[in-house]
């Protein structure tokens, strides 16, 4: 038996089983990638951007944890640019006293 008849033996036994094969190298096609790239909001949106201010604690508070911690640009989408300035925002908000340093 010759390599392209065990080839084809496979693929019809692949198609028997209800996999689909794609045609050129006989794999199953790949799984759409089901996580959605997160956008930096004030990269986005410039005039929001203008907002960042320590007196704005309605803005900062959305990147604080309940707990009092800054929540980390992987999970908020936000650009490094944008989020050192909030980080700097923050830090200030929390010495002045308008942002808690820790939550219990």
């Amino acid at each position: 038996m010759s390599d392209n008849e065990i080839q084809e033996e496979l693929k019809q036994e692949m198609t028997a089983e209800g996999i689909p094969l794609d045609q050129e190298g006989g794999r199953p096609p790949k799984k759409q990638n089901k996580y959605k790239k997160k956008v930096c909001r004030f990269t986005a949106d410039p005039e929001l951007a203008k907002q960042i201010n320590y007196k704005n604690t309605e803005l900062l508070e959305r990147f604080i944890t309940n707990r009092g911690k800054i929540i980390p640009r992987r999970i908020t989408g936000t650009s490094a640019k944008y989020q050192r300035i909030l980080a700097r925002e923050i830090r200030k908000a929390r010495s002045i006293g308008l942002l808690p340093f820790k939550v219990n």
